[in-house]
């Protein structure tokens, strides 16, 4: 693909890139790979999709080339040495790179990338059909490839007479998902002593709050067991003790009124850092139980999601607070029904069998007895966690579990991940 607009700029080494921002350049350069990007356009709002090459030189191993027309990108493959005309310099905060114009163009000048390892220097410059300052600089690349070609890439030509490029130099480590140890018992887990995740099924017998409003004194009242407290219907300081502002991604709570531990300033869940506030469920110990131990669990805000039929806090608390409002507005009077016959005509006495005040709100009674009314998330919450709580009488959960020995109880020795329902099969 030749240029039909001519050259615009010197042909330059890829070590000088940093001192040509915003001009138009030609390089001569080794393609280490390529791969497609998806991008939108801030001008028409639709998705493009650019191909970058990881390309180097003599003078600088890896730089990186956007090119924006598709018919460029489908031209270009790991191995060729190619000529890039009329490329401009940018620089992305620290980051230089060259991109295509309009009028960009693309010239191979080696290929398949085998022909770089078997045929002499001279030989393949001689094929090229370029000027000699191309040349000089074609053929410093070419020297190049052949002697560090074991430490830049291993390519090989496949199949379907593609070129790939098997092994690239990382600066990472691949985090390798760790596959659960299954355990038989809470025993087993107690004795664990190295890092790690463990599955084992146990039943659940109580759920204290870490950090609450509640005094020491209160533990002879048992009021620190949820289980003692979720059957009282004017218990209403539940909410606050499960309930708090927190950061849905890491768990903590930023509501210092209870915590005995600062706020922590940052989130170690995402790579901004910054915590995601709303409500969350505050922290809390589940003690869980088999025929060989008890154990307390940390339970943290999305492991609680899950235990609670995957409801979230907020959902909760929004059902808590209008129940609460509904209540201090106190029952409706007669005359708010009548006011709301007259402006609802499907609510009308027309049809009855009477047309008194005192039928005519007894038949609206009875159709607001049938009409749908919104979930309430509060209730459904309540119900869940007296079923959880019904000690003795519930079959064990399958639990994922995080262990690490370093820690206390309290700052997550044992904390959870999810938990499900086990599966035992029959023969």
């Amino acid at each position: 693909m030749g240029s039909a607009f001519g050259w615009y700029g010197p042909l330059i080494d890829l070590s000088t890139t940093s001192s040509r921002i915003g001009d138009f350049v030609q390089l001569l350069v080794f393609v280490h790979r390529s791969f497609p990007v998806q991008c939108k356009s801030w001008k028409r709002g639709r998705d493009l999709t650019r191909t970058d090459i990881e390309v180097g030189d003599d003078t600088m191993p890896f730089f990186v080339v956007s090119l924006w027309q598709k018919q460029m990108g489908s031209m270009v493959s790991a191995g060729d040495v190619v000529l890039l005309q009329n490329l401009k310099i940018a620089k992305y905060g620290n980051a230089v790179e060259a991109r295509t114009v309009q009028w960009s163009s693309l010239l191979c000048l080696v290929h398949p990338y085998q022909s770089l390892l078997s045929k002499a220097v001279e030989e393949l410059v001689t094929g090229c059909r370029v000027g000699t300052t191309t040349k000089d600089k074609l053929r410093r690349v070419i020297k190049w490839v052949q002697q560090s070609r074991s430490t830049i890439c291993n390519i090989k030509l496949q199949s379907n007479q593609t070129q790939k490029i098997e092994h690239l130099p990382r600066n990472w480590t691949v985090l390798e998902e760790e596959k659960p140890r299954d355990c038989f018992s809470l025993m087993e887990v107690s004795q664990l002593t190295t890092s790690c995740k463990a599955i084992v099924c146990a039943s659940i017998g109580e759920i204290v709050p870490l950090h609450t409003s509640r005094t020491l004194g209160d533990t002879k009242k048992e009021k620190v067991f949820i289980s003692r407290r979720v059957c009282r219907t004017e218990d209403n300081e539940l909410v606050d003790d499960l309930l708090c502002t927190g950061c849905q991604l890491c768990g903590s709570p930023l509501d210092s009124k209870f915590e005995q531990n600062a706020v922590p300033l940052i989130c170690w869940k995402t790579s901004s850092r910054l915590h995601s506030i709303c409500s969350i469920y505050r922290p809390f110990l589940l003690y869980v139980w088999d025929e060989s131990d008890y154990m307390p669990i940390l339970v943290k805000n999305r492991a609680a999601e899950i235990l609670f039929g995957n409801i979230k806090a907020g959902k909760v608390y929004s059902a808590y607070k209008e129940q609460m409002n509904n209540q201090n507005l106190g029952p409706r009077n007669d005359k708010d029904a009548i006011g709301r016959l007259a402006i609802d005509p499907r609510l009308s006495g027309e049809g009855l069998p009477s047309t008194s005040t005192l039928e005519v709100g007894k038949s609206l009674q009875l159709q607001e007895k049938h009409l749908p009314d919104k979930l309430n998330y509060y209730r459904v919450w309540l119900i869940l966690l007296k079923m959880l709580l019904k000690q003795g009488k519930n079959g064990p959960l399958k639990l994922e579990i995080i262990v690490d020995p370093s820690l206390d109880i309290e700052n997550g020795k044992f904390e959870l991940v999810s938990a499900t329902m086990p599966c035992f099969g029959t023969k």
